[in-house]
């Protein structure tokens, strides 16, 4: 119960803005990363109200540490369909996988380029080839190869260390 006074508290209206997000995030990640941070609080805004509830804050804090993986893949979907029309295009998961690696401290020469990261996940993913992946797609794709799962969320997971 003291998080959520700790919410309303700086909250009062119930709803955190996405300048309070980034000032809540900065306090956990060392990545300041202001486009990480609007995907962040844009994949958390459900119900695109350009606020967060606090629900939707605890469904976003949910995702940083569930073990389920259809939940986490939900979240990831969310995350990656930037303009919100329910499909993944490649631009968007470059976008994304950019922004990625521009905070990861740990780039290694011979790290594959978001441009190749984003080639790969639609070869496995893109299930009719339309340049498109559904969220049925994307969820499918990876239930089905814990392999390459583990990659996947291996090459997202090394920003949210952070």
């Amino acid at each position: 119960m003291d998080f959520y006074k700790d919410f309303m508290k700086m909250n009062p209206d119930g709803n955190m803005n996405l300048d309070d997000f980034k000032d809540f995030l900065y306090g956990f990640y060392k990545d300041k990363s202001t486009n990480l941070a609007e995907h962040y609080f844009r994949a958390a805004d459900k119900n695109k109200s350009g606020t967060i509830n606090f629900t939707e804050f605890l469904m976003f804090l949910n995702h940083e540490c569930t073990s389920n993986p259809e939940e986490r893949l939900n979240w990831m979907f969310d995350l990656f369909d930037i303009d919100g029309n329910g499909t993944i295009e490649r631009p968007e998961m470059i976008n994304i996988y950019k922004i990625a690696l521009d905070v990861n401290e740990k780039k290694s020469p011979g790290d594959p380029t978001p441009d190749e990261i984003a080639e790969k996940m639609f070869e496995c993913c893109d299930k009719n080839k339309d340049d498109k992946l559904t969220k049925e797609e994307f969820i499918t794709t990876f239930m089905e190869d814990p392999v390459l799962f583990a990659i996947f969320c291996r090459n997202t997971d090394e920003t949210e260390d952070k």
